[in-house]
This record gives structure tokens, sequence and C-alpha cells, in this order.
């Protein structure tokens, strides 16, 4: 009777050890989770082609670096990133910017429909749809 008893012990002991060991990368994983949320795109001629300008904001916890942003499926020359008035290559928690992106030799017109995406070192991926004018527009607190 007692080797039943330290039996049934074991594997009640091995599957909390489990679920514990579950709820707790459930919970860190999710506690490091960070997002940027595009709150306006624009998409503007400029030197035979076209720049793009993302006005984001971060959420969650933790950083992200972005690396590249793409506008219908062609990959950016050059990307500038702009926090506070500064440029910066990581993004934080808490943080209001804006992206710009040049796209050499590709054309919009205005009232044209692109579709792009932000992605980030870390693998994330961030859709945006710019609208498309000819002039520059300034993000919130520009």
């Amino acid at each position: 009777m007692s080797i039943q008893v330290a039996i049934l012990l074991a594997v009640i002991l091995a599957i909390a050890i489990a679920v514990a060991g579950y709820l707790y990368t459930t919970f860190y994983s999710a506690l490091q989770y960070t997002y940027i949320a595009v709150t306006q795109a624009y998409a503007y001629s400029r030197d035979g082609g076209t720049e793009v300008k993302l006005c984001f904001m971060v959420g969650g916890s933790g950083g992200l670096k972005i690396v590249s942003v793409e506008l219908n499926g062609r990959e950016s020359s050059e990307v500038t990133v702009v926090v506070k008035g500064r440029e910066t290559s990581e993004v934080k928690a808490g943080d209001a910017g804006y992206v710009k992106a040049l796209f050499p030799g590709f054309q919009l017109a205005p009232g044209q429909m692109a579709v792009g995406r932000v992605v980030t070192l870390q693998g994330f991926s961030f859709l945006f749809t710019p609208k498309v004018s000819n002039t520059e527009e300034a993000c919130p607190g520009d």
C-alpha cells in the first residue's frame, strides 16, 4: 500500500511542477511583450522617390529596435527613428515619436493605396496604411 501512495504522490508532484512552470513562463512572456502602435502614416514624394513618415507610440514593457520599413513589398534604403526630438536606435515602452523611411525610385500618386509594415530586430512586424499626399505632414507633438 505504501508504494502505491508514493507513486501517486510522485505523479501529483510532477504534474504540479509542470503546471507551475507553464504558468511562470506564460506570465513572464506576457510581461515582456512590447508593441508599436502606428497612430498615423504618411507617404509623400521626395528626391525622386517616396518617403514614409510613421507616427507611433510604444506599449507594453521593454524595448524594440526598428530595423526596416517596407512599402508595397519594397524595403526602404534608410530608416530614421526619432523620439523626443532625438534620433535613436531603440524605442521603449511609453515612447512616442516618428519613423522616416526613404524609398528611392518608387513613386506613389496622391490617393493611391499603399500597404506597409515596420520590422523590428526581434522579429515583430506592425502593419500600416499610409495616407499618400504631396507634402510631409506633422505627427502629434512634433
